[in-house]
């Protein structure tokens, strides 16, 4: 009897329990959402500055208006500075004229000097500059003039773009601001150079007009920081020699250019210049007389005439280009924007001879050794790079200087080469970036006004002028602050929940149930829409007290299987959580881990679960949102405060 109880026994404890199976249940949910919301909230206040100046509009202007560049005569009587494009004079016949030398129509631009203690005066706003005019006006049209006329002190009056002006007119006036290198250029209706008196044409206003352009942006280049940053880091050395004609590249150590690496030989360093003084030799002030080339056998001429006693500080210096040097589209391609080095080697090559250097280096030409020979002597030629890779980036070696701001150099070896290359990389360079005060692309946008007036001083002591009042903004000044409010907020949370799992009790008292779980719930907390969803996964411990059972016996009365019936208990356990929380249009996740206890009871298949799951980590979750004057947040607590009760059904199978 004994053997056969033993094997009984343990067939009992192995057979699976009749409460075992996968279920599934849903139910309701609720909880407390608390937590803390901060608005923040960018304010903006401008303070405009208004004045109120003698104004002349268009229509007036033009009353008073003639071309500049006329005829030859009248154009050589002109003088241009690059300092001064606009040039404003007070004469002491009381008249004010205006020179504009720049292709563009300037709007809204201001008039101005500093008296004899300094005071900024203010003269009034002219509409419309035209483009290469002249405009005499009366000095007495400003009331500033008629109160002080400055017979005995003649100001210096500037002319400067105002907040309403166009935004080319804007742009122009920034760039020749930038410019500090003082250049005069004379319109010379003759030719001083040597053998060449005779091969010369007369100024036309098309020549004037295309000397003017690229002269002034000529010195833009040369006075921009570009510039002067790409001759102090060249990779490569800057040479000259004096003397006339060329060098003779079948003498030994005559011609003194630097090799395809950018040195020169050993014998012939004292030929290399000093940077720093290069680029303050091309910013020296400077009085340059220029004409036009005809039939003179070459393209270009230039010298430096400076007298050797000279102590005005001035360079002195006379250039000279054939017509077709001066055409923008050859210089700068059928699109205005890409420099032909071949011809615009013109004009750098004949400036850079009014600095005094020679055809002996790389300062008026490039002369990169080709590595042929023509008639038995060494070749070089312009328009090549050096390569400088051997001397930069190896071991007790400096680095390649391609990293300081807008360099130029990008390859070791592609080097533009001496000063017509770095020139002509920098001029492309500013081109691209618009920072050069002709744009020749745009030149052609440019309205054409009928400038007939007549500037006989008769004919405007005869003419009415008059000026109107107009107030516009002078200056603006913008302030930025910030305020913050912060509120915070308790809200009944709402949801439902659903879990799916399989439990196994191990006999009719002790079980487990492990299931994954999903969760929605919502609130509305200061009235905003708040959703939390969650989800993660879970394991109870299950005590049963109570399970009862219905037996099924025999005809014979001998029992031969019990059914589940019915079983109460408790339920405790952990789950792990990953809510996320939408609100103010985004999204915000944070887990955590939360403890789930309450009462189970089971009818057959039914099931009926109420409980409260508790989160066991006090952690905040933020939500963040921000637009261009504004930040608002919700931050959500979380921890044993904020737990949810909740009311199942379920299914077992």
């Amino acid at each position: 009897m004994k053997k056969l109880f033993i094997p009984l026994l343990l067939f009992s404890a192995l057979e699976a329990n009749e409460k075992n199976g996968f279920f599934i249940e849903a139910g309701f949910e609720t909880g407390l959402l608390e937590g803390t919301q901060t608005q923040e909230k960018r304010h903006t206040t401008t303070k405009n500055t208004y004045a109120t100046y003698d104004y002349l509009p268009t229509d007036t202007i033009l009353k008073r208006a003639a071309n500049l560049f006329t005829n030859a005569e009248a154009i050589s009587k002109l003088k241009f500075s690059s300092l001064s494009p606009v040039r404003v004079l007070y004469m002491y016949n009381g008249q004010l004229t205006i020179e504009n030398f720049l292709p563009y129509n300037l709007s809204n631009v201001k008039l101005s000097f500093k008296d004899a203690q300094g005071n900024v005066i203010d003269l009034g706003v002219i509409e419309t500059i035209p483009k290469h005019s002249k405009i005499v006006l009366p000095g007495e049209a400003f009331d500033s003039l008629k109160i002080d006329p400055y017979t005995l002190f003649l100001p210096k009056i500037e002319a400067t773009s105002t907040s309403i002006s166009d935004a080319n007119t804007q742009r122009v006036f920034e760039t020749l601001n930038k410019i500090k290198t003082d250049l005069v250029v004379n319109y010379r209706n003759e030719n001083k150079f040597k053998d060449h008196e005779n091969h010369w044409e007369a100024f036309t206003p098309q020549t004037a007009e295309e000397f003017t352009n690229l002269m002034l942006n000529m010195i833009a280049v040369l006075d921009s920081q570009s510039w002067g940053d790409a001759i102090l880091n060249a990779p490569f050395e800057f040479t000259n020699k004096g003397g006339g004609g060329e060098c003779d590249t079948s003498k030994e150590n005559d011609c003194v250019n630097p090799g395809v690496n950018g040195r020169v030989n050993s014998q012939n360093k004292s030929y290399v210049l000093n940077k720093q003084d290069i680029v303050n030799k091309f910013r020296n002030k400077a009085d340059l007389d220029v004409v036009v080339l005809k039939d003179s056998g070459v393209v270009g001429l230039g010298s430096d005439i400076t007298p050797s006693n000279n102590d005005d500080g001035k360079h002195y210096g006379q250039l000279g280009v054939v017509a077709s040097a001066l055409d923008p589209k050859k210089l700068f391609g059928n699109d205005l924007k890409t420099i032909n080095l071949a011809d615009l080697r013109t004009i750098l090559h004949e400036f850079s001879h009014t600095k005094g250097y020679t055809h002996n280096g790389n300062m008026t030409y490039q002369r990169v050794p080709t590595g042929q020979s023509e008639n038995g002597k060494p070749k070089d030629s312009d328009g090549l790079p050096y390569n400088v890779c051997s001397l930069y980036g190896g071991s007790n070696q400096p680095a390649f200087p391609s990293n300081y701001p807008n360099s130029i150099y990008h390859n070791c070896a592609d080097v533009p080469a001496g000063f017509l290359g770095v020139t002509a990389a920098v001029w492309q360079q500013l081109i691209n970036q618009n920072a050069l005060p002709i744009d020749y692309a745009n030149l052609s946008a440019q309205k054409n006004y009928n400038l007939n007036a007549s500037l006989n001083t008769q004919d405007l002591a005869n003419s009415m002028l008059s000026t109107i009042q107009k107030t516009f903004v002078t200056s603006s000044v913008t302030n930025h602050y910030f305020s913050s409010a912060s509120q915070s907020f308790r809200s009944p949370i709402l949801g439902v929940n659903a879990k799916i799992g399989y439990q196994n009790y191990f006999n009719d008292f002790i079980g487990l149930a492990y299931y994954g779980i999903v969760k929605y719930n919502y609130s509305k907390a200061l009235n905003q829409k708040v959703q939390q969803l969650s989800y993660g996964g879970g394991i109870d411990l299950l005590l049963d007290f109570i399970t009862t059972y219905s037996n099924k016996n025999s005809p014979i009365g001998v029992q031969t299987k019990r059914n589940f019936s019915s079983s109460f208990g408790i339920f405790g356990g952990l789950r792990g959580l990953y809510n996320s929380y939408y609100v103010l249009n985004k999204v915000k996740g944070s887990g955590n881990l939360d403890v789930a206890t309450g009462l189970n009871y089971r009818y057959k298949h039914s099931k009926y679960s109420v409980g409260i799951s508790i989160p066991l980590i006090q952690r905040k979750a933020s939500v963040v949102s921000s637009g261009s004057d504004y930040t608002n947040s919700f931050v959500f607590n979380e921890g044993a405060s904020h737990f949810k009760v909740f009311f199942n059904y379920g299914w077992v199978f």
